[in-house]
C-alpha cells in the first residue's frame, strides 16, 4: 500500500512539474523584431522658403541579418508636431521635404510599431536662418510633343538663397537612364530639336547656383510626331 501511495505522489508531482514546464515554455513570447532607423538631413542650415529634406533608411532584423523594412509607415514631426506620413518602398526608403518657419527645430522620424516590429525613432536638429544658403529645390517639369521638337518647361523651383544661375537638363530614350543633354543659362523653357518622329523621349530637369546642383524634377516624356 505504501508503494502504490509513493507511486501515486510521484505521478502527481510529476505531471505538476511537466504542467508547469509546459506553461511557462507557452508563456515567454517570441520578442518582436528590432527596427533602426537611419536619416541624415542633406543641410543642416537652410533659408526661409527652402525645404529641409533628406532620405530616410528603415531596417529590420530577420534571420540574424539587417533587411530593408518595405511599407513601413513613418511619422514626421518638427518640434513634436507631426507635419509628415510617409511609408518606405520596397527598399526600406522614403524621402523627406520640409518647409519650416524661420528658427532652430528638431526633426524626428517615428515609426510607432506594430504587431511584429518593435517601436523606433530617431532625432536630428536644424536651423532655418536668414541668409543661409543651400542647393535650389526640383523644378516642375512639362514636355510637350510637337513635329520633329519635343517643347520643355518648368517653374523655376525655390534657389535656396542663391541666385539659379544654370538649368541642366537630362535626357534618354529608357525611362530612369537619363543623361546630360545640355546645360543652359537661367531660364524656363527648351526646345529639343534633336529627336525623332515616333520616338519617346525621357526628360528631368535640375537647377544649380553657387552650392551645387539641386534636386531632379519628376521624370516627364514626350514623343514627337
Amino acid at each position: 500500500m505504501k508503494e502504490r501511495n509513493l507511486r501515486g505522489v510521484i505521478a502527481v508531482a510529476l505531471g505538476v512539474c511537466l504542467s508547469v514546464g509546459v506553461f511557462a515554455t507557452n508563456a515567454i513570447a517570441k520578442p518582436a523584431p528590432v527596427t533602426k532607423i537611419h536619416f541624415k538631413l542633406d543641410d543642416h542650415n537652410v533659408p526661409p522658403g527652402s525645404p529641409v529634406t533628406s532620405d530616410v533608411l528603415v531596417r529590420t532584423r530577420s534571420n540574424h541579418e539587417w533587411v530593408p523594412f518595405a511599407n513601413a509607415l513613418l511619422s514626421v514631426r518638427v518640434d513634436g508636431t507631426q507635419v509628415l506620413t510617409v511609408t518606405t518602398d520596397a527598399n526600406g526608403v522614403a524621402a523627406i521635404s520640409y518647409v519650416a518657419a524661420a528658427g532652430g527645430h528638431v526633426m524626428k522620424v517615428v515609426f510607432a510599431g506594430d504587431a511584429t516590429h518593435k517601436r523606433a525613432q530617431r532625432a536630428q536638429g536644424f536651423a532655418v536662418v536668414t541668409g543661409a544658403t543651400t542647393v535650389p529645390s526640383a523644378p516642375t517639369l512639362t514636355a510637350t510633343a510637337g513635329l520633329l521638337i519635343v517643347h520643355l518647361s518648368w517653374t523655376a523651383p525655390a534657389d535656396g538663397g542663391s541666385t539659379i544661375t544654370t538649368y541642366n537638363i537630362y535626357r534618354s530614350t529608357i525611362s530612369g537612364s537619363e543623361v546630360l543633354l545640355t546645360s543652359i543659362p537661367a531660364g524656363t523653357v527648351f526646345d529639343d530639336f534633336a529627336v525623332l518622329s515616333g520616338t519617346t523621349y525621357f526628360y528631368e530637369v535640375s537647377a544649380m547656383n553657387a552650392e551645387g546642383e539641386g534636386a531632379m524634377s519628376l521624370e516627364v516624356s514626350a514623343t514627337p510626331l
